[in-house]
C-alpha cells in the first residue's frame, strides 16, 4: 500500500533475475553454501533458454534468489537461498511458489531438488509447499560430505 504517494517500505518483489542482481546474489550464495556458484556461473545461467531464475528484492536490495533448469516436462531447482538478514520472513516460500507457478505455465509436470539431509528448516519448507522425499543421493555434498535428499513436486 502507498501512503500519500510514497512507495511502501520493505515491499517484497519477486522479479526475473537480471545481470545487475548477480553481485548481490553471488554474495548470498557465498554466505549460504560451502561450494558456491561464481558470478560467471549465474551470468551463464541467465543466457540459457531452458533456465530461469528469480530475485527477491526489498527496497532495491536482493534478499534471496532461486532458479531452475528445464528439460522436457521436468525441472531441476538448482539454487534457493535467502540472505541471513532476511531469513524467517517466508521469502524462500514466496520465491518457490512463483517459480512453481511459472514452471506450470511452461508445461512442467514435475520439479526436483536436492537438499542436505541435515537441513531441517529447508526440508520443512519444501514439504509445506508440496515436495515429497523420493530418494537419497549418498555423499552428494562436499565440505562437509553429506547425503542429499532428493525431493519431487507433483
Amino acid at each position: 500500500m502507498e501512503a500519500q504517494g510514497k512507495p511502501e517500505k520493505n515491499r517484497l518483489e519477486i522479479v526475473p533475475m537480471e545481470a545487475a542482481h548477480i553481485p548481490q546474489i553471488a554474495a548470498i550464495e557465498r554466505e549460504a553454501f560451502s561450494e558456491p556458484w561464481s558470478e560467471q556461473a549465474f551470468s551463464d545461467a541467465l543466457s540459457l533458454n531452458y533456465a530461469y531464475f528469480y530475485a527477491a528484492c526489498i527496497n532495491g536490495q536482493v534478499a534471496g534468489y532461486c532458479g531452475v533448469y528445464l528439460a522436457a516436462d521436468e525441472g531441476e531447482i538448482t539454487n534457493v537461498a535467502t540472505a541471513g538478514a532476511y531469513r524467517r520472513r517466508h521469502i524462500a516460500e514466496q520465491m518457490l511458489k512463483t517459480l512453481i507457478n511459472e514452471a506450470k505455465t511452461r508445461g512442467v509436470a514435475r520439479l526436483f531438488l536436492e537438499v542436505r539431509a541435515s537441513n531441517a528448516p529447508a526440508i520443512r519448507l519444501y514439504e509445506k509447499i508440496g515436495f515429497q522425499n523420493c530418494g537419497v543421493r549418498r555423499n552428494f555434498y562436499k565440505n562437509p560430505v553429506e547425503d542429499a535428499l532428493l525431493m519431487r513436486y507433483k
